[in-house]
């Protein structure tokens, strides 16, 4: 499938990579610190923190390398492969 795809940048690719690594660690701080602050709540069942966290970091994630990492990505897809 990754072949059915070309990726554009307009962008250098230390831009690219220093934003990606930084989206990253973003969502990883607001994991962490979600898991230490929620813990500390008796009402939350500690085996849904890892969920309500993925649920919070996985959109966050997504938003960021779309409009902030990959903001001026062209996604084309290569005519010879069709619609396989």
């Amino acid at each position: 499938m990754s072949n059915r795809w070309v990726f554009q940048t307009g962008n250098s690719v230390k831009s690219v990579v220093w934003k990606y690594y930084a989206t990253y660690l973003f969502t990883w701080l607001i994991s962490v610190l979600f898991a230490h602050f929620a813990s500390g709540f008796p009402i939350i069942d500690s085996r849904l923190i890892p969920i309500i966290s993925l649920l919070i970091t996985v959109p966050t994630n997504f938003l960021l390398s779309k409009f902030w990492v990959f903001h001026k990505t062209n996604l084309k897809e290569v005519r010879r492969y069709g619609s396989q």
